[in-house]
């Protein structure tokens, strides 16, 4: 049951399997319906997840009613809504589960209790940094054309759990811009 997020924990540094153990102690199991939101707008963020099976979006809705994808997430991920989370304000954001899904939560209160335990359990601030970094292709100069390519290098997996109008508002570019370039890659 705790298999991947075991993995995801050893990834930020030498854990002993008690400090594992603490950890996992901690952690909740929560089940998501598809269409479900983990964050919704208006919502504060205190809350670490890891998404242990399942799709999540995190996207926002423009003033002109369009929602803009801001980040995908996929089982052995790690998921929050960063800037709701750091500056423990309501969010502008939302995370919704795009498949029923079974993530583990891990609330502030329970991290800080860790880091209080031993300044070891700091490492896994780097969720922080795992969670934004797939930011990365709103805010590149890359061409749409690099957009896509550097995600077929760094992140094919998104491709099997998402629609394309997902994909493309992730790559900041339109639906046809996306099929016109699949179409070009392809042949």
């Amino acid at each position: 049951m705790f298999e991947r997020v075991t993995t995801s924990i050893m990834s930020f540094g030498n854990f002993t399997p008690e400090q594992v153990t603490t950890v996992l102690d901690r952690l909740k199991p929560v089940s998501v319906t598809k269409g479900d939101c983990l964050i919704r707008e208006g919502q504060v963020c205190r809350t670490f997840y890891f998404v242990d099976r399942g799709a999540f979006r995190h996207y926002t809705v423009q003033e002109n009613g369009e929602e803009a994808t801001l980040n995908l997430f996929i089982k052995g991920e790690w998921l929050l809504e960063y800037k709701s989370f750091m500056v423990q304000q309501a969010s502008e954001n939302i995370i919704q589960a795009v498949t029923d899904s079974e993530v583990f939560s891990l609330s502030m209160w329970d991290f800080h209790d860790l880091v209080r335990l031993s300044e070891g359990y700091l490492r896994m601030g780097r969720i922080l940094e795992n969670a934004i970094r797939n930011q990365d292709f709103q805010h590149n100069r890359l061409s749409p054309e690099e957009k896509y390519e550097q995600l077929l290098l760094t992140r094919p997996e998104l491709l099997q759990h998402f629609p394309l109008k997902h994909i493309a508002s992730y790559l900041g570019m339109t639906p046809e811009t996306l099929s016109r370039i699949r179409k070009k890659i392809s042949s």
